[in-house]
């Protein structure tokens, strides 16, 4: 399985997400905590980061950041090797601290932080820790809302309180109101974003990806393609054979069934083809379009056990 692609460039806007391996504690007593402020306080002064939200859970971490200077890889590794390095030494832990490798999943800033924030800000309340979300000590909202404690490191609340007012005190009830009413609400807006990693509107999403010159099917699906082993003809066939219908129907945009999502899923996972290439060859879907239909069609997959037996089938007899 290939790793997902990181887009860096300058200005862009990440939700980076890291947790404990296996799942164990990454942050054992107040200690841990506020070392991990000390050294984000110092890579933000080194890499020139610019942090808008967060929140420390006991396993796992969650920061909303800009990266003016393109250079979010170098971040992230640093800050997590030098605070493995710590809690190593500190608890005695030889081995891996984090589990595998950090998600981060790169995010338009004007659509999507203010719900992103309101999820980063409740992940205490739905654990169970706190009823009241501005009362867990260690995230962000604490800051918005009364501005302590201090931080060694800017925290840049004044761009999302903006949105809600000019005056602080009404700009920081309302986003409290804000906070408040996602508590109960299941859906995390991360459940949007293309493959699990980029997250925005569809002319912003294609803006992005164009971006990144090395950017390919197998990085937004996170599946290695077996490149061009199979052929495309050779498996439009099958899938015709296996949904009984005819070749044109797959192409047809008009034509939107199991079959039609069916081969876009195949072709770009398992024939190599590009987003772009499926789209063109289906004709009427644009690579942002196909984006989404692989993720939902991998989703449906986990679920319908007839459909996942008909593309078992088929990949059980392509000529590899």
């Amino acid at each position: 399985m290939t790793r997902p692609a990181r887009i860096e460039y300058e200005g862009a806007f990440y939700h980076v997400m890291n947790r404990g391996n296996r799942r164990e504690e990454i942050f054992i007593d107040d200690n841990d905590r506020w070392r991990f402020y000390e050294i984000l306080g110092n890579i933000e002064k080194r890499y020139g980061i610019i942090i808008y939200v967060f929140v420390l859970m006991s396993n796992h971490y969650h920061i909303m950041l800009e990266t003016p200077f393109a250079n979010l890889s170098r971040v992230i590794q640093r800050l997590n090797g030098d605070y493995a390095l710590y809690f190593s030494r500190r608890h005695r832990r030889p081995g891996h601290i984090f589990q595998g490798r950090y998600r981060a999943m790169l995010v338009e800033k004007d659509a999507y932080l203010l719900e992103l924030s309101r999820y980063i800000h409740l992940n205490p309340v739905r654990a169970g820790i706190t009823k009241t979300p501005e009362g867990y000590k260690w995230s962000s909202l604490p800051i918005y809302y009364k501005g302590k404690p201090k931080l060694p490191f800017k925290l840049h609340w004044k761009w999302i309180l903006s949105i809600f007012g000019e005056r602080k005190s009404i700009a920081t009830m309302r986003y409290l109101e804000f906070v408040y009413n996602g508590i109960g609400e299941k859906k995390n807006p991360g459940d949007e974003a293309i493959g699990g990693w980029i997250l925005g509107t569809e002319k912003w999403v294609e803006g992005a990806i164009e971006r990144w010159e090395d950017f390919s099917s197998e990085e937004l699906s996170g599946v290695k393609p077996i490149k061009r082993m199979i052929s495309v003809v050779e498996m439009e066939k099958l899938v015709c054979r296996e949904f009984q219908v005819r070749e044109s129907d797959l192409k047809s945009a008009t034509y939107n069934n199991r079959a039609r999502m069916a081969i876009i899923y195949l072709t770009v996972n398992y024939c190599g083809l590009t987003l772009k290439e499926a789209g063109q060859r289906y004709e009427g879907t644009s690579y942002f379009a196909v984006g989404k239909a692989v993720s939902r069609f991998r989703d449906r997959l986990s679920e319908d056990h007839e459909l996942n037996k008909k593309i078992k089938w088929i990949l059980s007899n392509v000529q590899m």
